[in-house]
């Protein structure tokens, strides 16, 4: 097959980037040609990279808030920016096109399906809802899409809430981890044992509960410290949060990190902590679990799909940092408890999410949507 990726931030340090590139490598490796089309000047496309980049000027969907004329923008682009984008497809010879995208890239979801069949991929939720951002433009796409996958139990139902008839085109796809990778790399070496914390510095990553919680340890938390890996624009709210908390240097913010050093980072740790707001599936809980680290998580969204309270880490609620505090308290003073729980994720992220799995199951999905058949009995509204 000959596959588009609509990946609109590829090159981007993110969750979506990551899966992005390591979809497209496992395609080309088994034989398929892969364009991707990303956001960015046109005149920034690397057409003799793998693999190839073409990239054009995109604009989000405004918000309802926004002011006027930014949606007035926003009308007047679409249509030639949707125009500009099948041409893109024709030019590839596009027999299915992959979107990766979040939801305010709908209406070019939208638009090239139009031209080629599209498969659309769910990667997560915004703050406040089920797609609370764009849910018409997204509910346009849902529909003209020829199959959707969601990468969490949470999101495929979502997508079902918002436009019930494609439940029949629906597959839940999880997303997926290079076990082999985390599970031997060099543990990180540390003054101290530390618990470890790694995503973008944004509200929806929830550190502040984190910070919060680790406050709350006292003196079950005595010679340990917390690692904050990632940057973003939260990083000084987060650091005067520590200071006005009185954690001093034990609270270490270590900036964005590359994949070598978060695999260490992971070995190393006695706790890996993922309080998160809102998520797809995200690909720290699976990291860490390959890694065979203790993982402690907010019960939300996607998280539940991999991390069994219990059995592959400990299940806290969302927005509770008393909970979290408890949680981390117990692990850290439970070695056996934390090898035991690490021994099962790492052998769950062997067996359920590895990738060369979970690009044969997405491209099971792009070759239906090519031969354009009906879908199959799918998911039901649950």
């Amino acid at each position: 097959m000959r596959i588009l990726v609509f990946c609109p931030g590829w090159g981007a340090i993110g969750g979506i980037e990551r899966k992005a590139e390591r979809l497209a490598a496992e395609f080309r490796a088994r034989g398929h040609e892969v364009v991707v089309l990303a956001r960015g000047r046109a005149a920034a496309s690397t057409p003799d990279a793998v693999p190839p980049v073409v990239r054009r000027k995109l604009r989000g969907v405004p918000r309802r808030w926004r002011p006027l004329g930014r949606q007035l923008r926003f009308a007047l682009a679409v249509v030639p920016t949707i125009l500009g984008l099948r041409r893109v497809a024709r030019a590839a010879r596009a027999d299915v096109v992959l979107t990766l995208a979040v939801s305010t890239f709908a209406p070019y979801v939208a638009g090239l399906a139009g031209a080629v069949p599209v498969v659309l991929s769910l990667e997560g939720r915004e703050a406040g809802g089920v797609f609370t951002a764009t849910p018409r433009a997204l509910r346009l796409a849902l529909r003209r899409a020829a199959r959707v996958v969601a990468c969490s139990r949470s999101l495929a139902a979502s997508a079902v809430v918002l436009a019930p008839e494609v439940a029949p085109c629906v597959r839940i796809v999880p997303n997926g981890v290079d076990a082999g990778r985390f599970a031997t790399a060099t543990p990180f070496a540390h003054r101290r044992p530390y618990v470890l914390a790694l995503g973008r510095l944004t509200p929806q990553k929830g550190f502040d509960l984190l910070i919060d919680a680790f406050a709350r340890l006292g003196t079950a938390a005595y010679g340990v410290d917390l690692l904050i890996a990632g940057d973003g624009p939260e990083r000084a709210a987060l650091e005067a949060a520590a200071a006005r908390l009185g954690l001093g240097d034990r609270v270490r913010f270590l900036g964005a990190v590359d994949e070598a050093r978060a695999a260490a980072l992971y070995r190393g740790a006695c706790v890996v902590a993922c309080p998160s707001r809102w998520e797809g599936l995200p690909l720290v809980c699976l990291e860490a679990m390959a890694s065979g680290a203790a993982v402690v998580a907010a019960a939300v969204d996607g998280i539940p799909d991999a991390v069994t309270d219990g059995e592959t880490g400990v299940l806290v609620g969302a927005e509770d940092p008393a909970a979290l505090a408890s949680a981390l308290a117990a692990l850290l003073a439970d070695d056996e408890r934390r090898r035991r729980l690490g021994e099962r994720a790492r052998a769950v992220a062997r067996e359920r999410f590895a990738w060369a799995d979970v690009a044969g199951a997405y491209l099971d999905v792009l070759g239906e949507a090519a031969r354009g058949g009906n879908c199959p009995p799918g998911l039901r509204p649950v």
